[in-house]
């Protein structure tokens, strides 16, 4: 079915061609009896039509009821003798009845699936075409078992061949029938030649219209016949290839010895074969399903084989497509069970690159999380062997500002595929370069935000495409639901941890805030009323004796004010009076002038937005709070000269920052540590649905700030 390598000299036609079939039919008929004729006849319809067994059945003698006059069972285990099954003798009798082609698929499905007396298997297919004579049906061509069913080109086709039968019929009937007058006999004669005309013309249009390629070869393999439809897979028309072999013809060598070695045996054996044929073409390679029947002459030996090619190319396609769609189902299905089995998040993780090598093949591949700080670190790894989730101390963390591809994905949640990152300027990313050319980056999504992204790289450029992306994508999906329980278990765990230490250090402070007030009251207030109650006696003692008191009554009265000053300096440190009474601004302003007094610190104090509208009281608090733990922090550990305070109240928010010029320290560190100054302030932001921001560096001071709703979001509780 390749294009021939070069035209061969005066060849017979397309239309030579098929009239020299007919030709050969209409001697056949002339010169045998109905047995041979019918013989032929029923093997081309077979052939062409692509059927397993057959039959013709003609009227008996006394004109009542079809008898079988010729049968090839094929495959099937058919015998005319014990009658043909059930669903054959409906389709039968509706054909003769009818006087038209009737065919039917899926007999199997007929209730009873099997006779009872044989136990033979029912036929799956059957066509029956009449063989009609001066309008009465006057026999049956039967065709049975045609792989993929009948359809109603083969039942055109097979009318063609019932002419055919009705020719031999008439010209059985008239060598047995000669006592005939003449005029009736020239009538017949007539009437079969037109049939066989008729037959000729619409068997031309079928074949010359078929889309499957029809061949036919002798038993040199040499092309006797090629249907038109061989133009449109090849660009060659199909005069081109009669007289020639496959060889001759250019057609590929491997396709050449498959081809040729089934042709032989069907010559040998007498037997029909079917293959898969593979033809190289412009548009891609083509496949074509092969059926190889014999055409047996005289004596039963094999004279010429026919092979009906169809293309399959569009169905192998759809059932590959249909494979590999299923293929990704149940790879996402197996994911799914396996990415829900495990709330660890590294253990999600690498689940997730295990799964996704099954799906989209990659040399190096990392899984990457956006962490606090909007930093993002390295958390699992593919290193060309291996799935290797990472410990804490060994991630890598990057800021995705200085990535512009990495910070677009995390951004935009869309994924993004470079052919070869070594044609691109803006390309950076802190992984094995070596590795990378062809890249692809998808996001992975928490909660519907962006929570990080996988990165996978091949060595070849441009091997990853859009249905490798489509594919990661898919993946990324179903891991989202799996990483978001594993985000909200790692919280959880955080979240448990941090209380348990927030209680634990809520224990120490209560303790610690005892053994102060007892301390106070035991070395200032409790010495000075012990003095007073002294001082009180010597009094009394001196006013017996009548003695001047002025000057004792003035020591008792500073000393009295010294214990009230006292206890209201340690009321003052458990709550202030001035945030009840006066508000937030006036308490901080108090607090810093007081802290800078006492700590030998410069601090200012600046206040914006405020008016004499006040807070809720729980906001009023925890920000007091805030600012008062912040200062506690820069006198422990900043080592600072100089602090700024300034509150904001904007809108619906309030915003406090505190600035020190202190030593400095690097806030991932500290967060991951034991820092229950930073802990406290974190959870009262949170408790107000805010949030709290650290920015510093060593030797860069430190920079508090807290952001919070002007109204309390929990007015409830």
């Amino acid at each position: 079915m390749g294009k021939p390598l070069a035209p061969r000299g005066k060849v017979h036609g397309r239309s030579g061609e098929v009239g020299a079939l007919l030709a050969a039919a209409r001697a056949l008929l002339e010169n045998r009896t109905f047995a041979d004729a019918a013989t032929a006849v029923l093997g081309a319809c077979k052939a062409i039509i692509g059927a397993d067994a057959g039959l013709v059945a003609v009227r008996g003698a006394d004109g009542n009821g079809l008898q079988v006059a010729l049968l090839d069972p094929g495959g099937l285990e058919l015998d005319a003798a014990a009658g043909l099954p059930a669903p054959l003798r409906g389709l039968n009798a509706r054909a003769a009845r009818a006087g038209r082609t009737v065919f039917a698929n899926h007999l199997s499905r007929s209730k009873g699936k099997t006779r009872p007396n044989g136990h033979r298997p029912i036929p799956q297919s059957a066509l029956f075409a009449p063989i009609l004579i001066a309008g009465e049906v006057a026999g049956l061509v039967g065709l049975i078992n045609k792989p993929g069913g009948f359809s109603a080109a083969d039942s055109r086709l097979a009318e063609v061949f019932a002419e055919l039968t009705a020719v031999a019929l008439l010209r059985s009937s008239t060598v047995n029938g000669f006592e005939q007058n003449r005029t009736a006999l020239e009538s017949k004669v007539r009437d079969g030649a037109a049939r066989l005309r008729h037959a000729e013309g619409r068997f031309r249009t079928l074949v010359e219209n078929l889309p499957d390629v029809i061949a036919r070869f002798d038993p040199q393999l040499r092309h006797l016949f090629v249907s038109s439809a061989v133009h449109s897979m090849t660009g060659a028309p199909s005069t081109e290839y009669v007289g020639k072999t496959n060889r001759e013809l250019g057609i590929p060598s491997e396709m050449v010895g498959s081809w040729d070695a089934a042709l032989q045996r069907v010559f040998v054996t007498g037997r029909p074969e079917r293959i898969d044929l593979e033809l190289p073409a412009p548009g891609g390679t083509r496949h074509f399903d092969c059926r190889i029947l014999p055409e047996q002459g005289a004596g039963g030996t094999v004279r010429s084989v026919l092979s009906v090619s169809r293309d399959v190319t569009d169905l192998r396609l759809a059932y590959e497509a249909e494979q590999r769609a299923r293929y990704v189902a149940d790879t996402l299905r197996e994911a799914t069970v396996a990415l829900t089995r495990s709330l660890d998040r590294e253990t999600v993780l690498t689940t997730l690159l295990d799964r996704l090598r099954h799906m989209v093949p990659f040399d190096r591949a990392s899984v990457m999380l956006v962490e606090e700080a909007s930093r993002v670190s390295v958390r699992a790894v593919f290193d060309g062997q291996r799935i290797v989730p990472l410990k804490p101390e060994a991630r890598s963390e990057f800021d995705p500002a200085d990535h512009p591809i990495v910070r677009g994905i995390l951004t935009t949640g869309t994924a993004v595929l470079i052919p070869d990152v070594r044609q691109r300027p803006d390309w950076s990313l802190p992984t094995d370069r070596s590795f990378e050319a062809s890249w692809m980056g998808v996001p992975l999504f928490a909660r519907g935000d962006v929570a990080g992204l996988f990165s996978l790289s091949k060595r070849e450029p441009g091997y990853f495409n859009d249905e490798h992306v489509r594919l990661a994508e898919a993946m990324s999906s179903q891991a989202s639901v799996a990483v978001e329980n594993a985000v909200l278990f790692e919280q959880m765990q955080a979240s448990t941890v941090r209380m348990q230490s927030l209680s634990r250090r809520l224990v120490e402070v209560q303790e610690g805030e005892r053994r102060h007030i007892a301390r106070e009251l035991h070395d200032e207030a409790g010495q000075a009323l012990a003095s007073l109650r002294y001082g009180l006696r010597l009094l009394e003692r001196e006013i017996d004796q009548g003695a001047s008191v002025t000057a004792q009554v003035a020591e008792l009265m500073q000393r009295t004010d010294a214990v009230i000053d006292s206890l209201r300096r340690l009321a003052a440190d458990l709550r202030p009076a001035t945030l009840d009474h006066l508000g937030l601004e006036a308490a901080l302003r108090q607090y810093a002038r007081s802290a800078g007094a006492e700590f030998g610190l410069a601090v200012r104090f600046k206040a914006r937005g405020f008016t004499s509208e006040r807070l809720p009281t729980v906001v009023e608090t925890a920000l007091y709070r805030v600012v008062q733990e912040a200062m506690t922090n820069v006198v422990r550990h900043a080592h600072a000269t100089r602090v700024d305070v300034l509150v904001e109240r904007r809108g619906d928010r309030v915003m406090i920052m505190v600035e020190d010029d202190g030593v400095g320290f690097e806030p991932g560190r500290v967060q991951r540590g034991d820092h229950f100054g930073l802990l406290g302030m974190r959870e009262r932001a949170e408790a107000l649905d805010g949030s709290l921001t650290v920015e510093s560096a060593p030797g860069a001071g430190t920079t508090v700030v807290v952001e919070v709703a002007s109204a309390d979001p929990h007015p409830d509780r």
